[in-house]
């Protein structure tokens, strides 16, 4: 998916409402504990609750604590056709009593706002205890489709627990009994419904890690692209569902691209939203932006330059709908220092074909084209050379402003560097380059294992399957790039390679050459290759740590457990996620993301004389465990 620059129109969504509610006030400020002013109820019935349909359900009371313009709230219940608005609810949720409550208000007002809702048709203690109130939010990745957030106050509401007293936060909790049920969100909602969530499906109560890496340039010239190539994955445990990636403004917007979900542009932000991320699993976006010439704004400067270097952060930001108890992962900035640059030279950028892409051979026709321009002059001419052979390709044409394109023709099978060359009216030069591969006829696919998979390591080769055929020329070998060796074929164009070792993250493309020496490369598959951790147990005796030597007695009144977890194998090692104590087979101490190999974490245990079964388990963000021997232990009074 890529997203070019252009005008960003989103529009709020903006409903109409038709039923007039007066507004009378009616304090609670001896309900919550920080007060900034009095607090008033927004919505009643000239000091009664409202009827917002023939059964008594709706809204009954809607209060807030900053009020700054009294005026009229009206309330509608429509259907969800009625609102030509595409209503899609996160996962787990589905639409209670098919009704919409439209909310619009002339009155001002900020802080946060308390919504009563009564829902006399939740017959069943069942029924009632999977409502939630959900009010729609602008969601800038995809400005047509709101975000659905879920405001129910319950008793995970940490926003409710901060502000409300103790007794107003029990008041507000659902009851069956009067069939009530509150919202609790500081934005101000002009549109609410109320869902049924799915126990089976809570994303809630599961958990999701999320984590963004990336890189920008160190340093920039006025004038000159700027790429920030990002990754978001999900380390689990469980798979993470409506992610969205917030990119703060630093540069002036070329585009964005992501290799799954939409992207969008507003006011410099960049906004994406991706759909789901299994446990493992990752998604790569490419921002590029353009450093404007007499670049002006900045974060901070280079310390002792004259003239002042500008210092620009872009800061990045990551959520999904599943809680994240691991914060600090979630967020990236990364620095660049724009330098000036007298004569500003011509700036290039290729359109197509992308980096490193496959080209359906033979003799390739591509067609190559790419922006160029010069920002204090004009271009005088652009030149592409084919620098795997140093052959001239000639003068790119001029399609329509700043665009050229040169069509290659004939291109040979294999690897080709393609580089573009711009020289403005001045004479400076500026050259960008790409790679291409042009395949032969041959098909070519890995079909196992399949991209996400994670292999233990412990069951030693790794067996890659591959499916290649040749309708024109029989195949000589068929294996993995840049492996040793060929594969063995099976039978039904199948092929086998073993490889004794590859990189936790495994990235492999096949490979086919025909009997003529042509080659044909496979789309790449990415993995896992997973190993347990080495996990140890010690005690700390006030000095040093000591192991514990089976049967030998401890004398102790208290004992500082110290665990341990590492991998063997390279920096990719994965993440260890939590290391457990256990004694006599019950859960004692948990540490979630320790720092490793020495964890640094100590478990303190106050045992009774007496024998015990020690034993540490860690485990990894692939779902890998490692346990220690269980240990013997004989504690006696010092």
């Amino acid at each position: 998916m890529r997203i070019k620059r252009r005008q960003n129109h989103a529009s709020l969504l903006f409903l109409t409402c038709v039923m007039l509610l007066t507004m009378v006030h009616h304090s609670f400020a001896q309900e919550v504990e920080k007060s900034s002013g009095p607090r008033v109820e927004l919505l009643t019935m000239n000091g009664g609750k409202p009827t917002v349909s023939s059964t008594g359900e709706g809204i009954t009371s809607y209060k807030n604590d900053e009020i700054y313009q009294l005026g009229t709230m009206k309330i509608r219940l429509v259907k969800p056709e009625e609102l030509n608005v595409k209503i899609e609810l996160p996962v787990g949720y589905t639409l209670y009593n098919n009704l919409i409550y439209v909310v619009e208000t002339d009155i001002a007002f900020a802080g946060f706002n308390d919504i009563t809702f009564s829902l006399p048709s939740a017959r069943t203690k069942e029924t009632f205890g999977q409502l939630r109130i959900l009010y729609p939010r602008m969601d800038w990745a995809e400005p047509k489709v709101p975000e659905w957030i879920d405001i129910t106050l319950d008793r995970d509401s940490e926003d409710a627990r901060d502000w409300l007293t103790e007794t107003a936060f029990t008041n507000r909790l659902p009851d069956f009994k009067s069939k009530t049920l509150h919202g609790f969100v500081q934005d101000n909602p002009n549109c609410l419904l109320v869902a049924l969530r799915d126990p089976a499906k809570a994303r809630h109560k599961l958990n999701a890690d999320l984590e963004i890496t990336g890189t920008g340039p160190a340093q920039v010239t006025e004038g000159r692209k700027v790429t920030y190539e990002l990754k978001i994955r999900n380390n689990g445990p469980d798979e993470a569902t409506a992610i969205r990636l917030h990119g703060q403004p630093t540069f002036q917007f070329v585009s964005v691209e992501s290799t799954q979900g939409k992207c969008n542009m507003s006011a410099q932000n960049v906004y994406c939203k991706i759909p789901r991320l299994e446990k493992g699993a990752s998604v790569d976006v490419k921002i590029i932006e353009q450093c404007e010439w007499n670049h002006n704004s900045a974060n901070g400067w280079v310390p002792g330059s004259d003239p002042p270097i500008p210092i620009v952060i872009k800061s990045l930001t990551v959520r999904s709908t599943e809680p994240d108890r691991s914060f600090e992962n979630n967020h990236l900035a990364l620095t660049t220092e724009v330098h000036p640059d007298q004569n500003k030279g011509p700036v290039i950028e290729f359109l197509s074909p992308t980096f490193f892409q496959n080209i359906r051979g033979p003799a390739a026709t591509v067609p190559i084209r790419f922006k160029a321009s010069d920002p204090d002059g004009f271009i005088k001419k652009v030149e592409l050379f084919d620098m795997t052979d140093g052959k001239a390709l000639g003068e790119a044409t001029l399609r329509s402003e700043g665009e050229y394109e040169l069509i290659y023709k004939d291109v040979d099978f294999g690897f080709r560097h393609v580089e573009a060359v711009a020289t403005d009216n001045l004479g400076r030069v500026q050259s960008e380059k790409t790679t291409i591969f042009v395949n032969g006829t041959a098909k070519v696919e890995i079909t196992g294992p399949k991209a996400g998979a994670i292999l233990n390591r412990a069951d030693g080769e790794i067996t890659i399957t591959i499916h290649a055929s040749n309708p024109s020329t029989p195949l000589k070998t068929v294996g993995i790039d840049i492996w040793e060796g060929v594969g063995t074929p099976i039978g039904n164009d199948q092929y086998v390679v073993r490889l004794k070792s590859c990189s936790r993250k495994c990235e492999l493309t096949a490979v086919a050459v025909d009997e003529k020496g042509v080659a044909t490369r496979s789309e790449p598959v990415e993995f896992i290759v997973a190993s347990a951790p080495t996990t140890s147990l010690a005690w700390y005796d006030g000095e040093y740590l000591q192991q514990f030597e089976p049967g030998k007695v401890v004398k102790a009144s208290a004992l500082s457990l110290v665990p341990s977890a590492e991998h063997e194998y390279d920096v990719y090692a994965a993440k260890i996620a939590k290391i457990d104590i256990f004694i006599d087979g019950v859960l004692y101490c948990t540490e979630k993301e320790p720092i490793v190999p020495n964890s640094g974490f100590e478990c303190v245990w106050r045992p009774a004389p007496g024998k015990y079964k020690l034993q540490a388990v860690a485990s990894d963000v692939d779902g890998m465990v490692g346990k220690t021997e269980v240990i013997e232990v004989v504690i006696e009074r010092p």
